[in-house]
């Protein structure tokens, strides 16, 4: 069973394709003090803000992801009535780098034209938080970037964007927490409990990986097999439905409604 692997969250499972690849959480890039400017530049604005404006889009969200270290991953997917991605916002926590922050993906047709980081960056002598913005172009190559930072994440809004180096920024990672895979799997990792709620906890079949964990509600079906034979189902894959609740506290925490054995 994972070491203390009780927190919250929710979400509905989306199986996507991935766009992109790499690690923008440790790219390094050359900045050049430019003054920020694209040809197309307004019109790849006013794209995105035409997203971040439609109040029509639903919204849906993946497990929310925690491993022993203190890292934590979250995506949230928003669609149009034709279930088409056209936002993504993947929210993460390195407990390695101690870097923190949001990555959104905007997405056409299913591929990006655009990506925006904001994040707290501590490979530095002092932390600072960075926005970049990069434009893709048809085929998803990076064509643009500009960036500013700042000492405090507020002071943003304030300063002039600088051209940069345009690089890849990856939706990857955003990809396999949705579609559940990889170090983001949910397999069987043991029971848990506060003392009044019982929670089921699934992740990758390793001692100190990702994890989420579901309050059970029901112990009926398949979730009976894992309650009878905990110690011996570790490791089983499993298909799992869930749903954000929220108490009377205004805390938010990932509810099972079903599970199967794969």
């Amino acid at each position: 069973m994972k070491k203390g692997m009780i927190f919250f969250l929710s979400a509905m499972v989306l199986f996507l394709a991935a766009c992109g690849s790499g690690d923008p959480k440790e790219t390094k890039e050359e900045v050049q003090k430019e003054k920020a400017g694209y040809k197309n530049e307004s019109d790849f604005e006013a794209r995105m803000a035409a997203i971040d404006q439609n109040d029509k889009l639903s919204v849906a969200n993946s497990l929310n992801y925690r491993d022993n270290a203190g890292s934590t991953e979250e995506v949230r997917a928003y669609l149009d009535e034709n279930k088409r991605i056209l936002k993504l916002e993947e929210n993460f926590s390195d407990a390695k780098t101690e870097n923190f922050g949001t990555l959104t993906f905007y997405l056409e047709n299913g591929k990006k034209f655009a990506s925006k980081e904001v994040y707290q960056e501590n490979r530095f002598e002092k932390p600072v938080f960075i926005e970049r913005i990069t434009y893709y172009d048809q085929s998803e190559k990076p064509v643009y970037a500009k960036m500013r930072q700042a000492t405090y994440e507020v002071d943003l809004e304030s300063l002039p964007f600088e051209t940069t180096k345009a690089q890849n920024v990856s939706a990857s990672r955003a990809m396999r927490v949705l579609n559940q895979e990889g170090e983001f799997e949910t397999t069987f990792q043991g029971m848990a409990s506060d003392g009044s709620i019982q929670y089921i906890i699934v992740g990758e079949n390793t001692a100190d990986g990702y994890a989420a964990s579901l309050a059970v509600q029901h112990t009926e079906g398949d979730i009976k097999k894992l309650f009878n034979d905990e110690v011996g189902m570790i490791g089983t894959p499993l298909e799992i439905q869930y749903e954000r609740m929220v108490d009377q506290t205004g805390l938010e925490f990932q509810v099972l409604l079903s599970v199967k054995i794969k």
